[in-house]
């Protein structure tokens, strides 16, 4: 079934059973013409769920409420994994010093107060809450790797709450995950139903690398800017999705690479006046291949005829294309800032070498994690040697760690995969740059390292396995296997192992 699939639902008020030819409705009253006289109803004030619906509408509230479930019952296995983890086995301290210097993952020195926000505050963390206290500096280039809309974020928000930037940022990446949840519900609601939604979302709140939707990290900020931006494109609303997307850019380095997913939208999406985000009616290279008559000859003449009909039928461009301009003014306006800040306009490109990262290919990079895996298993096996990321480091624990990252990346190419007819077309190609650009700057000690915390930015990926999991009712075994396995990637986390 395709992302268009699914019954239209019955027009609001009305009843399936009773609706008639074109829309029209069959009063059960007609059938008995005595009057039925029924006892009245008292008045009852409206709640505040009955003040929501009337404000946003019902299919808002029921994405709101699904959302809402979803990550309050994620964020209790993360705090309960990460309070136990402190339990057992302390705070860390020698670790939490190298990492932590300023200590911002412990505002108050008081153990009891600092566990509950533990869960939230580990390892990048501390770059952003530093950022959003001193700002760029030419004395530590190093944080210059960190866009800057999430810390600015943080000076912002802190304000009001007596100056507390843990609080600030914590309340960023919880409201922008909730928000997130929500538009990606009613988004998937629209264009399949609110069963399916209500998977998807599960399975976004559920999988491991979500414990950084509720940290301190730029996840759940740039989630929503990224999803805002590709659904706001997809009800043909360019000037938001230009905006949304420059916003995402200042965000994450990766997020200037909207323009590619915003594009193909505008070519190939399936868009009219009346489409809106299900992308009802419209054309797209599929549709325009499947009416392609069989070409005689050799293959290449057959193909040549397929990428001839997918690129005639794009849509004509318009003036309102050069909304799409807007996306790298996030990272220009960035570059332009550090330029007066630290006097390096390029600071942002020079800083990934404080973090080891270079650049190659997608394939570059897979083939270097690939070359690393078969590294430490000979060191293992002791075929040769191979220097340790740290000193005293268990090898087979690097091994086991840089198989995990391996197989998080062979889940996300086949979950794109196979969902490549199942979403639309502008998000399949997000997935496939979501996951190629990280693989393209790998660092070289751990070419695949952050993968899947990565891959947890690329919301195309949780749709696919959402729908994945939906299709075959498998959310009753995944969910409680998702579930424990966010609670083991908390305990790393939270004891400053390093889990993404």
């Amino acid at each position: 079934m395709g992302w268009e699939g699914g019954r239209p639902a019955a027009p609001e008020g009305e009843h399936p059973s009773t609706a008639g030819p074109r829309g029209s409705t069959r009063s059960v009253a007609t059938r008995d013409a005595s009057p039925v006289h029924r006892p009245t109803s008292p008045t009852v004030a409206p709640g505040w769920a009955d003040t929501l619906e009337d404000a946003f509408g019902s299919a808002w509230v029921a994405a709101f409420r699904a959302a809402l479930r979803a990550f309050v019952l994620s964020r209790l296995v993360v705090w309960v994994a990460g309070l136990g983890t402190i339990l057992v086995l302390g705070w860390a301290e020698s670790r939490g010093a190298r990492l932590d210097p300023l200590w911002s993952c412990r505002p108050t020195g008081t153990a009891g107060l600092d566990a509950l926000v533990a869960p939230g505050c580990r390892w990048d963390s501390t770059w952003y809450l530093k950022i959003a206290e001193a700002g760029y500096t030419s004395a530590d280039p190093a944080r210059s790797a960190f866009f800057p809309l999430y810390p600015a974020l943080i000076a912002i928000v802190s304000a009001p709450l007596g100056g507390s930037l843990l609080a600030a940022g914590l309340l960023i990446s919880w409201v922008c995950a909730l928000a997130f949840l929500t538009l990606l519900h009613r988004t998937v609601a629209a264009a399949r139903d609110a069963a399916t939604a209500t998977t998807v979302v599960r399975v976004a709140a559920f999988v491991p690398p979500a414990v950084f939707l509720s940290a301190v990290y730029t996840e759940a900020l740039f989630l929503v800017l990224s999803l805002g931006a590709l659904v706001a494109a997809r009800r043909d609303r360019w000037a938001w999705a230009g905006v949304l997307g420059a916003f995402a850019a200042s965000c994450r380095s990766i997020g200037v690479l909207l323009v590619i997913p915003l594009a193909v939208e505008y070519l190939w999406g399936r868009r009219t006046a009346a489409s809106t985000a299900t992308g009802s009616s419209g054309s797209d290279p599929e549709r325009a291949t499947a009416s392609v008559p069989p070409v005689p000859g050799r293959a290449p003449a057959r193909w040549l005829s397929i990428a001839r009909a997918a690129w005639r039928s794009r849509h004509p461009l318009r003036p309102d294309v050069l909304w799409i301009g807007l996306v790298p003014l996030g990272v220009v306006a960035y570059a332009a800032f550090l330029g007066v800040a630290t006097g390096d306009v390029m600071g942002v490109v020079r800083a990934q070498g404080d973090w080891e990262r270079t650049f190659l290919t997608p394939i570059g990079g897979l083939g270097a994690g690939l070359w690393v895996i078969v590294g430490r298993a000979g060191d293992l096996l002791g075929l040769w040697y191979m220097a340790p990321l740290a000193p005293g480091q268990v090898p087979g624990l690097a091994l086991a760690r840089d198989v995990v990252l391996l197989v998080v990346v062979s889940v996300v190419i086949v979950a794109l995969w196979w969902a490549r007819r199942r979403m639309p077309l502008s998000w399949v190609v997000w997935g496939a740059v979501s996951l190629a650009y990280p693989l393209s700057v790998p660092s070289m000690q751990q070419p695949l390292m952050s993968l899947p915390r990565f891959a947890m930015a690329c919301f195309p990926l949780v749709v696919a396995l959402g729908l994945w999991a939906h299709a075959g009712r498998r959310m009753r075994w995944l969910a409680p296997l998702l579930l424990t396995l966010q609670a083991a990637w908390t305990v790393l986390f939270v004891s400053w192992t390093w889990a993404a």
